[in-house]
């Protein structure tokens, strides 16, 4: 009830001033269901990790600054809840978004798919120090 009557009080606020949990009560369109489970079934796995798990339908330009591009399919990109997500599309704050998040994820996996590691250094159980 308190929310409600905040979310009143803010709503002569432009988008980008208004708190992200009073942009979070406003009602989604009917169909961003069924758009959000044909994403998933587009791309059905984190762009930037990979990760199958945990995935989320984020907006690359936010509703709360053009709510038409809500069902745009071409403003859609598949993260995962963390750290993806927070990391590509908000740059780890939920007031800020990433309008090339798509190329920033891309950019990251093919890195990562390139990266050379060093081979782990076996244990040497002998050396292990025991106060006797």
């Amino acid at each position: 009830m308190m929310q409600r009557a905040l979310a009143a009080v803010c709503a002569w606020l432009p988008f980008w001033l208004r708190p992200r949990y009073i942009l979070d009560l406003r009602a989604r369109s009917s169909q961003w269901k069924k758009i959000r489970a044909q994403h998933l079934i587009k791309e059905s796995a984190c762009v930037a990790c990979g990760r199958s798990r945990e995935l989320e339908v984020h907006h690359i330009v936010p509703v709360s600054v053009d709510p038409s591009r809500e069902l745009d399919e071409n403003n859609l990109i598949t993260l995962c809840a963390d750290p993806c997500h927070r990391v590509f599309g908000h740059f780890l704050s939920y007031h800020c978004y990433n309008k090339n998040v798509r190329e920033m994820a891309e950019y990251y996996r093919w890195r990562m798919q390139r990266r050379i590691c060093l081979p782990a250094k076996p244990v040497n159980k002998d050396s292990t120090h025991h106060a006797n």
